[in-house]
């Protein structure tokens, strides 16, 4: 794991992360008054995301509760999808709370703390500044009086670290699939009001079932080998729960 640096000079970052509206590289001269008070809107801040990255290790669990599809043919991503039509995130509701019993995607529980790798194989960590949490005389300051940080906030700094360790393989993954030319255009048909006709449709990327199953044994093996091939199957399952997103949905407009 690469080595992290929370007092960076912050004027070395520029950029712009996901979900993130203000991020800054966490340093003791520039937020030394500063930390996290615990929120009652943990969620509040993904509301209106449509979808959630995720890493490669945690397809497994995400397919459970989400369809899970690719960013795109070239360097894929995995993406949890949380919408679907004209809804926000129908996993967040009123009150910024994440729906009970449904997996919360890595990238999410991190905010609003990240880190970002830097060219000399350290990382740095990255605040989102903007956040509500992120007060004056909080809870859980982020820095003691030797400006290192303090054990709640080093607890998750960690949390993100090994979140981001994951992500190597999770390019691994993508490079494997658009090597293999696994990953193309598929279409989830809606039928919104019971009719049995299609209301609405939405067209996203996936592994193709038909060239998957062309795959010769030894590059199946080393799929199994490597992980990748459990990923894939999980992705697969997952393509069922856009019928369950569909229910989901329909009880939100009920104002179920």
């Amino acid at each position: 794991m690469n080595q992290q640096n929370p007092n960076p000079d912050a004027g070395n970052f520029k950029g712009e992360m996901f979900l993130y509206s203000e991020p800054q590289l966490l340093n003791a001269r520039d937020h030394g008054e500063l930390g996290i008070n615990p929120s009652r809107q943990p969620y509040e801040f993904a509301k209106s995301a449509k979808f959630a990255p995720i890493a490669a290790a945690e397809i497994v669990s995400a397919q459970r509760h989400y369809p899970i599809v690719f960013s795109g043919p070239k360097q894929p991503t995995p993406l949890a999808i949380l919408s679907i039509l004209d809804s926000d995130n129908l996993f967040v509701d009123d009150n910024g709370e994440w729906a009970p019993g449904i997996y919360i995607p890595a990238y999410l529980r991190c905010h609003p703390f990240a880190v970002a790798t830097r060219s000399d194989d350290q990382f740095s960590v990255v605040i989102d500044r903007a956040a509500p949490c992120v007060a004056e005389n909080a809870d859980q300051p982020f820095f003691d009086g030797n400006k290192e940080l303090t054990a709640p906030i080093q607890a998750r700094v960690d949390y993100c670290a090994n979140y981001h360790a994951y992500l190597k393989a999770t390019t691994s993954l993508g490079d494997k699939l658009s090597e293999l030319d696994l990953l193309n255009g598929q279409q989830a048909n809606f039928d919104v009001d019971g009719s049995g006709e299609t209301q609405s449709s939405k067209t996203y990327i996936a592994v193709d079932v038909e060239r998957f199953g062309k795959i010769d044994a030894e590059t199946l093996h080393s799929l199994h080998a490597d992980g990748s091939l459990s990923a894939i199957y999980a992705h697969l399952f997952s393509l069922d729960n856009w019928n369950n997103l569909l229910e989901r949905y329909k009880r939100r407009k009920a104002g179920g």
